[in-house]
């Protein structure tokens, strides 16, 4: 797949990213509402790293040090959820 046509797919993912953003702002899920966009905020960081930074085809170590601070990313903001 040439270059071009991935940016184009990882754009409009992007924007269907963005429009379930927007729409889920119009819905009340009674607290859920926040969940549903980290999961979002995540499902867009995912396609940027792996698209736009070529984490894909990266080494193994870069890789882990990227799945290392998603992991401390998502510890950091549990606990703040808790609290």
């Amino acid at each position: 797949m040439s270059e071009l046509r991935k940016i184009a797919f990882a754009y409009a993912g992007l924007l269907a990213l963005l429009a379930l953003t927007v729409a889920s702002s119009f819905l009340s899920l009674h607290g859920l509402n926040a969940s549903v966009n980290m999961a979002i905020g995540a499902a867009k960081a995912a396609l940027i790293a792996l698209v736009f930074m070529h984490m894909g085809r990266e080494e193994a170590l870069v890789r882990l040090v990227a799945a290392a601070v998603a992991v401390w990313l998502i510890i950091l903001t549990a606990l703040t959820l808790i609290a």
